[in-house]
């Protein structure tokens, strides 16, 4: 665990300086726990890290850019 902890410590560091390297630690996160769920015997814990590799992987994402507040009306186009 202590050699998994200082990688992601690594890929932090980097990601400060390029935007790229935040993407790619997201996926190694990612990556990490889908294949360390592999290995565990424990249901919930497997759950839980199949959970986390997902969560990773969602911030590799692109965001929607139509996002608006919980009040605020769909733009209207013009006809």
């Amino acid at each position: 665990m202590l050699d998994l902890a200082q990688e992601w410590v690594r890929l932090a560091e980097r990601s400060e300086r390029n935007p790229q390297y935040t993407l790619a630690g997201y996926r190694a996160k990612a990556l990490e726990c889908m294949s360390l769920a592999e290995s565990v015997t424990d249901p919930k814990q497997r759950a839980d890290l199949l959970l986390f590799g997902r969560l990773w992987m969602s911030l590799t994402e692109p965001i929607n850019q139509e996002l608006r507040g919980p009040y605020e009306l769909p733009p209207t186009r013009a006809v």
